[in-house]
């Protein structure tokens, strides 16, 4: 099956937009579900008295952890592929200033962490499991603490 290449730099936006988005929504609610949660009635004694406390707060902060994790790597990834850019332009000009950063091994690790797009989709996999595993342990808690009442 042939590869959509009529529009190539709008695919990239498109990523990139959903990328930003995604991880935005994450982080948020990594953030604000426990929040939430805290400044609802009886919720903060209800969570504070279950066995699973350590495990909850444990799984949002990995979760938000992983996508502090992700923007890193791909900042440092970015950086260097538009280093690796700047330098093939600038030896194409001839420039004396070419420092051969795309020719450089620290380039090619880059590009290739930059092409593994499995890396992106790991880490949001593991973040959403670490939410909703969080999430579920929370709202047991509190659905279990309302029915015994």
């Amino acid at each position: 099956m042939g590869q959509d290449t009529s529009d190539y730099d709008g695919h990239f936006v498109n990523y990139a937009e959903y990328s930003k988005t995604l991880r935005s929504w994450l982080v948020a609610y990594g953030i604000g579900a426990p929040v939430l949660f805290l400044l609802s009635k009886d919720a903060p004694e209800t969570i504070s008295r279950s066995p699973h406390l350590k495990t909850i707060v444990t799984l949002f902060v990995v979760g938000v952890a992983l996508q502090i994790f992700l923007s890193f790597l791909n900042k440092w990834a970015a950086w260097n592929m538009y280093r690796g850019a700047y330098a093939k332009q600038l030896e194409s000009r001839g420039d004396s200033e070419c420092d051969n950063h795309h020719k450089s091994k620290t380039y090619r690790i880059w590009c290739f962490i930059n092409k593994q797009s499995w890396i992106d989709m790991a880490v949001d996999v593991g973040a959403l499991g670490c939410f909703s595993v969080a999430t579920w342990i929370v709202l047991e808690a509190l659905l279990s603490a309302s029915s015994a009442t």
